[in-house]
Protein backbone atom coordinates (compact mmCIF):
# COMPACT_ATOMS: atom_id res chain seq x y z
CA UNK A 1 0.00 0.00 0.00
CA UNK A 2 1.10 3.56 -0.64
CA UNK A 3 0.62 6.57 1.56
CA UNK A 4 -2.35 8.38 0.06
CA UNK A 5 -1.74 12.11 -0.38
CA UNK A 6 -4.30 14.20 1.48
CA UNK A 7 -3.23 17.58 0.13
CA UNK A 8 -3.64 19.62 -3.00
CA UNK A 9 -1.08 19.07 -5.70
CA UNK A 10 -0.36 17.69 -9.13
CA UNK A 11 -1.55 14.38 -10.56
CA UNK A 12 0.95 13.22 -13.17
CA UNK A 13 -0.59 10.99 -15.84
CA UNK A 14 1.87 8.33 -16.97
CA UNK A 15 0.71 6.69 -20.19
CA UNK A 16 2.92 3.63 -19.94
CA UNK A 17 3.93 1.63 -23.00
CA UNK A 18 1.23 0.70 -25.52
CA UNK A 19 0.16 -2.90 -24.97
CA UNK A 20 2.11 -3.32 -21.71
CA UNK A 21 -0.63 -2.29 -19.27
CA UNK A 22 1.85 -0.29 -17.19
CA UNK A 23 0.02 3.04 -17.01
CA UNK A 24 -0.31 4.69 -13.61
CA UNK A 25 -0.63 8.01 -11.84
CA UNK A 26 1.96 9.87 -9.78
CA UNK A 27 1.14 12.56 -7.21
CA UNK A 28 3.41 15.46 -6.37
CA UNK A 29 2.94 18.00 -3.59
CA UNK A 30 4.82 21.22 -4.48
CA UNK A 31 4.47 22.52 -0.91
CA UNK A 32 6.37 19.58 0.56
CA UNK A 33 10.13 19.24 0.81
CA UNK A 34 11.09 16.75 -1.87
CA UNK A 35 11.69 13.43 -0.14
CA UNK A 36 11.23 9.68 -0.38
CA UNK A 37 7.44 9.96 -0.44
CA UNK A 38 7.14 12.92 -2.82
CA UNK A 39 6.24 12.25 -5.51
CA UNK A 40 4.10 9.20 -4.84
CA UNK A 41 4.56 6.96 -7.89
CA UNK A 42 2.33 4.02 -8.78
CA UNK A 43 -0.54 5.64 -6.90
CA UNK A 44 -3.47 3.80 -8.50
CA UNK A 45 -1.98 0.32 -8.19
CA UNK A 46 -0.67 1.05 -4.72
CA UNK A 47 -4.14 2.02 -3.49
CA UNK A 48 -6.33 -0.41 -5.43
CA UNK A 49 -4.06 -3.44 -5.62
CA UNK A 50 -4.34 -3.90 -9.40
CA UNK A 51 -3.02 -2.17 -12.48
CA UNK A 52 -4.74 0.89 -13.90
CA UNK A 53 -4.55 -0.48 -17.45
CA UNK A 54 -3.18 0.35 -20.87
CA UNK A 55 -2.33 3.93 -21.90
CA UNK A 56 -3.59 6.58 -19.48
CA UNK A 57 -4.37 9.46 -21.82
CA UNK A 58 -5.77 12.18 -19.54
CA UNK A 59 -7.47 12.92 -16.23
CA UNK A 60 -10.21 15.37 -15.28
CA UNK A 61 -11.16 16.31 -11.71
CA UNK A 62 -14.73 17.33 -10.93
CA UNK A 63 -15.78 17.88 -7.33
CA UNK A 64 -14.22 14.99 -5.39
CA UNK A 65 -13.85 12.55 -8.28
CA UNK A 66 -11.08 12.00 -10.81
CA UNK A 67 -11.92 10.66 -14.27
CA UNK A 68 -8.93 8.82 -15.77
CA UNK A 69 -9.34 8.24 -19.51
CA UNK A 70 -7.76 4.92 -20.50
CA UNK A 71 -7.21 4.91 -24.24
CA UNK A 72 -6.24 1.34 -25.12
CA UNK A 73 -8.20 -0.17 -22.22
CA UNK A 74 -11.36 1.44 -23.67
CA UNK A 75 -12.69 2.77 -20.40
CA UNK A 76 -12.71 5.57 -17.85
CA UNK A 77 -11.63 4.75 -14.31
CA UNK A 78 -13.34 6.97 -11.74
CA UNK A 79 -11.45 7.47 -8.50
CA UNK A 80 -12.31 9.19 -5.24
CA UNK A 81 -10.12 12.19 -4.41
CA UNK A 82 -7.95 12.07 -2.35
CA UNK A 83 -8.13 8.37 -1.41
CA UNK A 84 -7.76 7.33 -5.09
CA UNK A 85 -9.99 4.31 -4.57
CA UNK A 86 -11.64 3.21 -7.82
CA UNK A 87 -15.39 3.78 -7.33
CA UNK A 88 -16.71 3.35 -10.87
CA UNK A 89 -15.48 1.99 -14.19
CA UNK A 90 -17.13 3.38 -17.32
CA UNK A 91 -16.75 0.93 -20.19
CA UNK A 92 -16.45 2.28 -23.75
CA UNK A 93 -16.32 -0.90 -25.82
CA UNK A 94 -14.63 -0.60 -29.24
CA UNK A 95 -13.69 3.01 -28.42
CA UNK A 96 -10.27 4.59 -27.92
CA UNK A 97 -11.08 7.58 -25.69
CA UNK A 98 -8.85 10.67 -25.37
CA UNK A 99 -10.32 13.54 -23.31
CA UNK A 100 -13.27 14.00 -20.94
CA UNK A 101 -15.36 17.18 -20.51
CA UNK A 102 -18.47 17.52 -18.30
CA UNK A 103 -21.09 19.73 -19.95
CA UNK A 104 -23.60 19.73 -17.07
CA UNK A 105 -24.15 18.02 -13.71
CA UNK A 106 -24.49 14.51 -15.18
CA UNK A 107 -23.42 14.44 -18.85
CA UNK A 108 -19.89 14.48 -20.27
CA UNK A 109 -18.36 14.30 -23.74
CA UNK A 110 -15.43 12.00 -24.50
CA UNK A 111 -13.30 12.41 -27.62
CA UNK A 112 -12.05 9.51 -29.71
CA UNK A 113 -8.97 8.36 -31.62
CA UNK A 114 -10.48 6.22 -34.39
CA UNK A 115 -14.28 6.11 -34.50
CA UNK A 116 -15.28 9.53 -35.85
CA UNK A 117 -17.71 10.23 -33.02
CA UNK A 118 -18.00 11.93 -29.65
CA UNK A 119 -19.16 9.62 -26.86
CA UNK A 120 -21.88 11.11 -24.66
CA UNK A 121 -21.94 9.50 -21.23
CA UNK A 122 -23.74 9.88 -17.94
CA UNK A 123 -20.67 10.19 -15.76
CA UNK A 124 -22.64 9.56 -12.57
CA UNK A 125 -24.02 6.17 -13.63
CA UNK A 126 -21.46 5.20 -16.28
CA UNK A 127 -24.14 4.73 -18.95
CA UNK A 128 -23.51 5.54 -22.60
CA UNK A 129 -26.22 8.05 -23.62
CA UNK A 130 -25.50 8.48 -27.32
CA UNK A 131 -22.77 9.19 -29.84
CA UNK A 132 -22.34 12.37 -31.86
CA UNK A 133 -21.31 11.76 -35.47
CA UNK A 134 -20.13 14.15 -38.16
CA UNK A 135 -16.80 14.90 -36.49
CA UNK A 136 -13.37 13.87 -37.77
CA UNK A 137 -12.14 10.33 -37.18
CA UNK A 138 -9.69 11.60 -34.56
CA UNK A 139 -10.77 14.21 -31.98
CA UNK A 140 -8.77 15.64 -29.11
CA UNK A 141 -9.29 18.44 -26.58
CA UNK A 142 -12.55 20.33 -25.97
CA UNK A 143 -13.64 23.67 -24.52
CA UNK A 144 -17.07 25.07 -23.66
CA UNK A 145 -18.11 28.09 -25.73
CA UNK A 146 -21.46 29.33 -24.44
CA UNK A 147 -23.97 26.51 -24.97
CA UNK A 148 -21.68 24.80 -27.46
CA UNK A 149 -18.60 22.61 -27.22
CA UNK A 150 -15.63 23.27 -29.50
CA UNK A 151 -13.71 20.12 -30.42
CA UNK A 152 -10.16 19.94 -31.73
CA UNK A 153 -9.94 17.68 -34.79
CA UNK A 154 -6.93 15.92 -36.31
CA UNK A 155 -6.81 15.40 -40.07
CA UNK A 156 -4.95 12.51 -41.70
CA UNK A 157 -5.24 13.37 -45.39
CA UNK A 158 -5.45 17.13 -45.87
CA UNK A 159 -3.05 19.09 -43.68
CA UNK A 160 -3.49 22.48 -45.38
CA UNK A 161 -5.84 23.47 -42.58
CA UNK A 162 -6.59 22.80 -38.95
CA UNK A 163 -10.22 22.16 -38.11
CA UNK A 164 -12.60 22.52 -35.20
CA UNK A 165 -16.00 20.90 -34.82
CA UNK A 166 -18.73 22.74 -32.93
CA UNK A 167 -21.28 20.65 -31.03
CA UNK A 168 -24.65 21.83 -29.75
CA UNK A 169 -24.45 20.77 -26.09
CA UNK A 170 -28.21 21.08 -25.64
CA UNK A 171 -29.17 18.64 -28.41
CA UNK A 172 -25.87 16.67 -28.55
CA UNK A 173 -25.58 17.24 -32.30
CA UNK A 174 -22.84 18.30 -34.69
CA UNK A 175 -23.38 21.88 -35.87
CA UNK A 176 -20.52 23.06 -38.05
CA UNK A 177 -16.85 22.64 -38.93
CA UNK A 178 -14.45 25.59 -39.04
CA UNK A 179 -11.12 25.50 -40.89
CA UNK A 180 -8.04 27.64 -40.35
CA UNK A 181 -4.95 27.85 -42.60
CA UNK A 182 -2.02 25.71 -41.54
CA UNK A 183 -1.42 22.16 -40.44
CA UNK A 184 -3.13 20.25 -37.66
CA UNK A 185 -4.04 21.86 -34.35
CA UNK A 186 -1.60 20.94 -31.60
CA UNK A 187 -3.40 22.36 -28.59
CA UNK A 188 -6.42 24.51 -27.76
CA UNK A 189 -7.14 26.69 -24.71
CA UNK A 190 -9.57 29.43 -23.69
CA UNK A 191 -8.35 32.74 -22.25
CA UNK A 192 -9.80 35.14 -19.67
CA UNK A 193 -11.60 37.14 -22.37
CA UNK A 194 -13.35 34.05 -23.73
CA UNK A 195 -11.12 33.84 -26.79
CA UNK A 196 -10.13 30.38 -28.03
CA UNK A 197 -6.44 29.95 -28.87
CA UNK A 198 -5.09 27.33 -31.30
CA UNK A 199 -1.54 26.16 -31.87
CA UNK A 200 -1.61 25.55 -35.63
CA UNK A 201 1.27 23.55 -37.08
CA UNK A 202 2.89 24.60 -40.34
CA UNK A 203 2.12 23.04 -43.73
CA UNK A 204 5.62 22.80 -45.17
CA UNK A 205 4.38 21.60 -48.59
CA UNK A 206 2.05 24.56 -49.08
CA UNK A 207 4.52 26.88 -47.30
CA UNK A 208 1.91 27.90 -44.74
CA UNK A 209 3.76 28.81 -41.51
CA UNK A 210 2.73 27.74 -38.03
CA UNK A 211 0.76 30.18 -35.90
CA UNK A 212 -0.97 30.90 -32.64
CA UNK A 213 -4.50 31.73 -33.75
CA UNK A 214 -6.91 33.65 -31.50
CA UNK A 215 -10.64 33.18 -32.17
CA UNK A 216 -13.66 35.16 -31.13
CA UNK A 217 -16.65 33.39 -29.58
CA UNK A 218 -18.31 33.24 -33.03
CA UNK A 219 -15.24 31.30 -34.28
CA UNK A 220 -14.02 34.20 -36.42
CA UNK A 221 -10.33 35.08 -36.27
CA UNK A 222 -9.44 37.79 -33.78
CA UNK A 223 -5.68 37.81 -34.50
CA UNK A 224 -2.91 35.49 -35.65
CA UNK A 225 0.64 35.35 -34.27
CA UNK A 226 2.69 33.93 -37.15
CA UNK A 227 5.97 32.03 -36.93
CA UNK A 228 8.60 31.79 -39.63
CA UNK A 229 8.77 28.45 -41.47
CA UNK A 230 10.35 25.60 -39.56
CA UNK A 231 8.44 26.07 -36.30
CA UNK A 232 6.03 23.56 -34.73
CA UNK A 233 4.22 24.91 -31.64
CA UNK A 234 2.52 22.18 -29.64
CA UNK A 235 1.21 21.24 -26.19
CA UNK A 236 -0.46 24.65 -25.86
CA UNK A 237 -1.33 25.55 -22.24
CA UNK A 238 -2.55 28.65 -20.41
CA UNK A 239 -1.96 29.90 -16.87
CA UNK A 240 -4.61 30.27 -14.18
CA UNK A 241 -5.20 33.95 -14.95
CA UNK A 242 -6.01 33.10 -18.56
CA UNK A 243 -3.50 35.66 -19.81
CA UNK A 244 -0.24 33.79 -20.47
CA UNK A 245 0.24 31.03 -23.06
CA UNK A 246 2.90 28.32 -22.83
CA UNK A 247 3.94 25.82 -25.50
CA UNK A 248 6.73 23.63 -26.83
CA UNK A 249 8.61 24.51 -30.00
CA UNK A 250 11.62 22.31 -29.23
CA UNK A 251 12.29 24.67 -26.27
CA UNK A 252 9.57 25.94 -23.91
CA UNK A 253 8.11 29.32 -24.85
CA UNK A 254 5.60 31.68 -23.29
CA UNK A 255 3.69 34.66 -24.67
CA UNK A 256 1.00 36.95 -23.26
CA UNK A 257 -2.45 36.75 -24.84
CA UNK A 258 -2.22 40.52 -25.31
CA UNK A 259 0.84 40.14 -27.55
CA UNK A 260 0.72 40.60 -31.32
CA UNK A 261 3.86 38.62 -32.15
CA UNK A 262 5.37 35.24 -31.33
CA UNK A 263 8.13 35.06 -28.71
CA UNK A 264 11.75 35.00 -29.85
CA UNK A 265 13.39 34.05 -26.55
CA UNK A 266 12.80 30.69 -24.87
CA UNK A 267 11.24 30.43 -21.43
CA UNK A 268 13.52 27.43 -20.90
CA UNK A 269 15.91 25.71 -23.32
CA UNK A 270 15.53 22.04 -24.12
CA UNK A 271 19.12 21.09 -23.14
CA UNK A 272 18.86 17.70 -24.85
CA UNK A 273 15.61 16.75 -23.15
CA UNK A 274 12.78 14.93 -24.93
CA UNK A 275 9.90 17.14 -23.79
CA UNK A 276 6.57 15.32 -24.15
CA UNK A 277 4.04 16.95 -21.80
CA UNK A 278 3.50 20.45 -20.44
CA UNK A 279 1.27 21.88 -17.71
CA UNK A 280 0.83 25.11 -15.73
CA UNK A 281 -0.28 25.20 -12.09
CA UNK A 282 -3.41 27.43 -12.18
CA UNK A 283 -2.78 28.82 -8.67
CA UNK A 284 0.99 28.91 -8.17
CA UNK A 285 1.88 29.60 -11.80
CA UNK A 286 4.64 26.97 -11.78
CA UNK A 287 5.33 25.27 -15.11
CA UNK A 288 5.76 21.49 -15.37
CA UNK A 289 7.50 19.78 -18.28
CA UNK A 290 7.97 16.04 -18.73
CA UNK A 291 11.02 14.52 -20.40
CA UNK A 292 9.99 11.11 -21.78
CA UNK A 293 13.68 10.12 -22.13
CA UNK A 294 13.73 6.88 -24.17
CA UNK A 295 10.02 6.03 -23.58
CA UNK A 296 11.07 3.07 -21.43
CA UNK A 297 12.66 4.66 -18.38
CA UNK A 298 10.51 6.65 -15.93
CA UNK A 299 9.95 10.18 -17.22
CA UNK A 300 11.83 13.07 -15.64
CA UNK A 301 9.64 15.97 -14.48
CA UNK A 302 10.97 19.54 -14.40
CA UNK A 303 9.20 22.18 -12.32
CA UNK A 304 9.93 25.82 -13.19
CA UNK A 305 8.87 29.08 -11.57
CA UNK A 306 6.78 31.47 -13.65
CA UNK A 307 9.99 33.39 -14.35
CA UNK A 308 11.65 30.33 -15.88
CA UNK A 309 13.95 29.26 -13.06
CA UNK A 310 14.22 25.52 -12.39
CA UNK A 311 12.83 24.72 -8.94
CA UNK A 312 13.03 20.91 -8.84
CA UNK A 313 13.25 17.80 -10.97
CA UNK A 314 12.16 14.28 -10.11
CA UNK A 315 11.22 10.91 -11.62
CA UNK A 316 7.60 9.95 -12.32
CA UNK A 317 6.26 7.00 -14.36
CA UNK A 318 6.79 5.75 -17.92
CA UNK A 319 5.86 8.31 -20.63
CA UNK A 320 4.28 11.14 -18.69
CA UNK A 321 1.69 12.55 -21.08
CA UNK A 322 -0.43 14.97 -19.04
CA UNK A 323 -0.70 16.92 -15.79
CA UNK A 324 -3.88 17.49 -13.78
CA UNK A 325 -3.89 20.05 -10.97
CA UNK A 326 -6.00 19.60 -7.85
CA UNK A 327 -6.23 23.11 -6.42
Amino acid sequence: MVTVPNTKGVYIINQGNFGFGNADISFYNPDSVLGANNPVNGLFKGVNGYSLGDVAQSMYIKDSLGYIVMNNSQRINVVKIPSFKNVLTISLLHAYPRYFLPINDSIAYVTELYQGEIHVINYRTGALVTQITGVAEWTEQMVMNGNNVVVEEQNFDDTTFGSLAVINATTNTFMQRYKYPGGNINGMVKDAQGHIWLALDEDSTALIPASLCCLNSDMSINKVLVFSLGHHPNNLCIDGTGSQLYFFDTDIYTVATSSNSVPTTAFSSVNGQNFYALGVDPVKGDVYAADALDYVQPSRIYRYSSSGGLIQSFAAGVITGNFTFNE
